[in-house]
C-alpha cells in the first residue's frame, strides 16, 4: 500500500465536520478546531467573510467594499484540515446527517454547525416592501443603498419640479437601533459636509433626513440617558426623529408613518431580523422569528451532533432576554462550540459549561458622537465614538492592511470631510441582474469587489 492510498484511507476514517456560514461565529468554530484530527468543510454562498458593523460606512461612501470583506480562503489558508466550498446549503436532514446542497454532491457529516446568521425581516411585508426599503445585511445591500442615495441627489440636481426635487432630497431610515442611528447621523453629515459643495442647483444642507422608530425611544437596548442623548445629537444636526410611530406602508413613492405620507426617494430598512430559511429546516425547535432554540451547549435538542450558533441561535442572556446579534457574542459562541467538538473528537474532558455574558454596548451617532456601556461604565460623546472605532478595528478580520486603510479613511474624514467612494456603480457593472438584485442572497461576486 503506497503513501497516497494510506493517506486517502486515513482521511476517509477521520471525522467529518461541516460548518455552514463563514460569519463571525462560523470562522471562530473553524479556528478553534485548528489542531483537531478532523476534516472540516466550511460552506458559504459567498467567497468572503463580511464585517457587517461597517456596512453603513460603505453605504455612505466612507469605506470601499474590499476594506470590510476578506476572502474566506485567504482568511483560513493556514489551516490544512479546512476545505472551503462556495455553494449554498438548502436543507438539513438530521435523521440521515446530510446537508442537501443546491448543486453538486450533498455533504455528509459527523458534526454539523449552523452559523448562517440572520436576514432582514419586513414583518410579513417582504414581497411588497423589500424592493422599496433597502436592508443593510450584505455588500450588495450597502452598494445598492449608496447607489440609490447618490442617484436621488443627481436627479434632484436636474429636476425642475420643486415637489419631485424635495422627494429626491428626502431620506427615511426605519429603525432606531445602533445601525439606524449610525447611518442616519452619517447621512446627515454626508449631505451637509461632503456633498453640499458638489452641487450647483440644490442645497443638500437642506436635505430632509427622517429617522422613524416604532418604540418610545432610540437605542432601546441602552439606558434611557443614552437614548435621550442620541435623539438630541441627531436633532441638533437637523434630523427629524419620529418616535412611537410605526411604518404602515412602503412603496416607490415613500412611506406612511403614523398615518402621514412622507414622499422619499430613499428608504433604508434598519429594523427587524429573522433566521434564514435553512435554519427553519431543523423543524420543531425553530422559533417564530426563524431562530433555533438550542440547549446550553448550543446543540439542537435530541441531536447532540448538530449545533446552532450566532444570530441563527435563540439564546437567552443573564437578564433572561435573547442575546443581541453582536460580533462579540457570535465569536464567543463559535469559539466554545469549536472547542467542544475538538474535545469530543480527542476524547478529552468537555470545556466548562458555557456561561452567557453581558456584552459591551457601543453605538456611533455621527462624527465625534457616540454612546457606550462598557464594563459597567457609561460613556458619551467623543470618547464613546473613539472607543467604538478602536474596538471594531480590533475585531476586523482583514489584517493590518485593512485596518490601516480604514484608519486612513477615518482620519481623512475627520480632517477634511472628504470621502473616497462617492461612485454610482450600475448593476450591469457589478454583474447582477435587472433591478439591482445580486444572485445568491444579494451578494456581489468576487470580481466586483473593487479596490481603490
Amino acid at each position: 500500500m503506497n503513501a497516497e492510498t494510506t493517506a486517502a484511507i486515513n482521511r476517509s476514517l477521520r471525522c467529518k465536520v461541516v460548518v455552514i456560514g463563514a460569519g463571525f461565529a462560523g470562522v471562530e468554530v473553524v479556528r478553534a478546531m485548528r489542531s483537531s484530527n478532523a476534516d472540516i468543510t466550511l460552506v458559504d454562498r459567498n467567497n468572503h467573510h463580511l464585517f457587517q458593523p461597517f456596512l453603513f460606512q460603505v453605504a455612505t461612501s466612507i469605506l470601499e467594499p474590499a476594506e470590510i470583506a476578506t476572502p474566506i480562503r485567504s482568511l483560513l489558508h493556514e489551516l490544512p484540515n479546512v476545505r472551503v466550498e462556495m455553494r449554498e446549503a438548502m436543507r438539513i436532514d438530521l435523521s440521515r446527517r446530510i446537508v442537501v446542497m443546491s448543486e453538486g454532491d450533498d455533504l455528509a457529516y459527523d458534526f454539523l454547525v449552523v452559523a448562517t446568521g440572520a436576514q432582514t425581516s419586513y414583518f410579513g411585508h417582504e414581497l411588497e416592501w423589500a424592493e422599496h426599503a433597502l436592508g443593510l445585511k450584505s455588500l450588495g445591500d450597502a452598494i445598492a443603498a449608496r447607489n440609490r442615495l447618490l442617484k436621488a441627489f443627481e436627479r434632484a440636481e436636474m429636476e425642475p419640479d420643486p415637489r419631485k426635487q424635495a422627494r429626491d432630497m428626502t431620506v427615511v431610515v426605519v429603525g432606531g437601533g445602533p445601525t439606524g442611528v449610525a447611518i442616519t447621523g452619517t447621512i446627515r453629515e454626508f449631505t451637509q459636509r461632503t456633498l453640499a459643495s458638489d452641487f450647483r442647483n440644490i442645497d443638500l444642507r437642506k436635505a430632509r433626513i427622517v429617522l422613524v422608530q416604532s418604540g418610545p425611544r432610540l437605542l432601546p437596548a441602552f439606558s434611557e440617558r443614552h437614548s435621550a442623548y442620541a435623539a438630541r445629537a441627531l436633532e441638533r444636526q437637523g434630523v427629524e426623529v419620529r418616535l412611537g410611530v410605526p411604518v404602515t406602508h412602503v412603496d416607490a413613492a415613500g412611506v406612511v408613518v403614523g398615518g402621514e405620507r412622507i414622499a422619499a426617494a430613499t428608504v433604508l430598512w434598519c429594523t427587524g431580523v429573522q433566521g434564514v430559511p435553512l435554519a427553519r429546516t431543523l423543524g420543531a425547535h425553530v422559533k417564530p422569528d426563524g431562530t433555533v432554540a438550542v440547549l446550553k451547549d448550543f446543540s439542537v435538542p435530541g441531536h447532540p451532533e448538530c449545533f446552532v450558533v450566532g444570530d441563527a441561535a435563540h439564546v437567552t442572556g443573564p437578564d433572561g432576554l435573547a442575546m443581541p446579534g453582536l460580533a462579540s457574542v457570535a465569536q464567543d459562541q463559535g469559539k466554545y462550540v469549536g472547542r467542544l467538538i475538538a474535545a469530543r473528537l480527542a476524547d478529552t474532558a468537555n470545556p466548562r459549561p458555557y456561561v452567557s455574558f453581558t456584552p459591551s454596548k457601543l453605538a456611533t451617532i455621527s462624527r465625534n458622537a457616540g454612546v457606550a456601556e462598557f464594563r459597567g461604565r457609561s460613556i458619551i460623546g467623543f470618547p464613546a465614538w473613539l472607543l467604538w472605532g478602536l474596538l471594531h478595528l480590533r475585531t476586523l478580520s482583514g489584517g493590518g492592511h485593512a485596518r490601516l486603510s480604514i484608519l486612513a479613511n477615518w482620519v481623512r474624514l475627520l480632517t477634511t470631510y472628504r470621502r473616497s467612494g462617492r461612485l454610482i456603480v450600475e448593476p450591469s457593472e457589478l454583474g447582477v441582474g435587472r433591478g439591482g438584485h445580486a444572485p445568491a442572497g444579494n451578494e456581489i461576486p468576487e470580481d466586483a469587489i473593487w479596490r481603490r
